[in-house]
């Protein structure tokens, strides 16, 4: 904390709350500013790696579920969520950390529990935030902050009174879409959404069509939310960070922002992919191994890589392909040596051959994955359940925490992580076996 109230530089990176911490992005975001700051500390700069709470978020559906290997899930139902408020403010009570312990338990996921009290999710999030990234001195900031919002008052005005960055954002909105298709962020007057005190959060446009153009002087700092265009601005006046860290995606739309900081003054920080990683246990790694995949080639999804291995079985027996397309190309020339015109008439037959022969090997096929059906069913779940989920890349699916308990304890994990990013200027992508 003593580097930030000096004026450290700031290596900056957010996320809405997940329950457990969600998939593995999250985790890596963290680990990248990071490793951003601890290179900035070892190049002789004070330096925080500052992880911004997005505990206003209100999109409960988003949040809810955290993923395990296999189909393991943990479902989070509290009580409240019909406000679709805040997801913050949603209370954690003892039920919901006793399904967090028994999924952390099933997983192999070592974790320090909270007993006997109701915490709110940023609460919870703090917790575990600390828990995992405590010893890596990083900070965390909640922008759902009465004192920090009551700072940004200017942002707020600015939106009500006409002033705010709307006509910024359209002006670059509009001609990227033009060029590139939709982006991200949609231009809006009104940036803003009000928090109200039923729990609910409404449009600032919507809310003065009930309330009245002029009475959202009335409104507390506190019942004021940035949206998606307005939030780096509101996070960056308060941070004014030397770097923010985010997925692609989130880089993307920051980078539509820049009229946007300069309309307030307030200067954009160098935007940073973060780091990814694809974490490997014994039986995908030798998996890997048999299909002859790596993760610079495409992913595969379980079926295709069932078929893979059934017709690396057959080709094993030999590649009748290259003797197939030998033969075809001996009949057009004996074809050719009768007479040119019989050319067509025989390419028409060698194609009708070469379907049927498509069709043979796709019975083969069927045959191998019946007699190694067993190998088979486990080729699907390792694909499926481990490297590419659901068919989504294992990061945005899995949990970083049961991924690493396979492999060893998390602490040791982030240990290697950051030791081989060092040094290094490229966001990473790192294979762990």
């Amino acid at each position: 904390m003593t580097d930030f109230e000096n004026g450290s530089h700031v290596i900056t990176t957010g996320h809405q709350l997940q329950v457990g911490g969600g998939p593995g992005y999250f985790h890596y975001k963290i680990l990248s500013a990071i490793r951003w700051a601890q290179r900035m500390k070892a190049e002789g700069h004070d330096a925080v790696a500052v992880f911004w709470l997005a505990s206003e978020d209100h999109d409960f559906d988003e949040i809810k579920t955290t993923h395990g290997p296999h189909g393991s899930r943990l479902d989070w139902t509290p009580e409240g969520v019909e406000k679709k408020g805040p997801v913050g403010e949603l209370v954690w009570d003892d039920e919901a950390e006793k399904a967090w312990s028994a999924w952390a338990m099933e997983n192999g996921v070592k974790t320090v529990g909270v007993e006997g009290l109701s915490l709110t999710l940023a609460d919870r999030m703090r917790a575990w935030i600390s828990e995992w990234f405590g010893n890596l001195d990083l900070l965390i900031v909640d922008g759902n902050d009465p004192e920090l919002k009551s700072m940004a008052l200017h942002l707020w005005e600015a939106e009500w009174d006409g002033s705010g960055i709307g006509q910024d954002v359209k002006s670059v909105v509009e001609p990227f879409e033009n060029t590139f298709g939709q982006a991200q962020i949609q231009p809006r007057a009104n940036n803003l959404f009000v928090l109200n005190d039923d729990g609910s959060r409404q449009r600032a446009d919507r809310w003065q069509e009930k309330h009245g153009k002029g009475n959202w002087r009335d409104l507390r700092p506190e019942q004021h939310s940035p949206n998606v265009a307005l939030r780096p601005l509101y996070q960056e006046f308060l941070l004014q960070s030397t770097a923010f860290v985010g997925g692609p995606s989130e880089v993307s739309y920051w980078m539509l922002l820049d009229k946007a900081f300069a309309h307030h003054g307030i200067q954009p920080p160098a935007l940073l992919v973060r780091d990814g990683a694809l974490i490997l246990n014994t039986k995908t790694t030798q998996l890997s191994k048999e299909l002859n995949w790596n993760p610079t080639l495409p992913e595969m999804r379980g079926e295709e890589a069932v078929n893979a291995w059934a017709d690396q079985k057959i080709s094993a027996q030999g590649d009748l392909q290259v003797h197939f397309d030998r033969w075809g190309e001996a009949l057009e020339n004996h074809a050719k040596g009768i007479h040119t015109s019989t050319l067509p008439a025989t390419r028409a037959a060698l194609a009708k051959m070469e379907k049927e022969f498509s069709a043979v090997k796709k019975k083969w096929r069927k045959i191998v994955k019946q007699q190694h059906h067993e190998k088979c069913v486990a080729i699907f779940d390792e694909l499926e359940g481990w490297i590419s989920p659901n068919g989504l890349p294992q990061e945005r699916f899995i949990n970083a925490l049961a991924l690493t308990s396979t492999a060893g304890n998390w602490s040791d994990f982030t240990k290697g992580w950051l030791e081989a990013v060092k040094g290094t200027d490229d966001p990473q992508f790192l294979i762990f076996e």
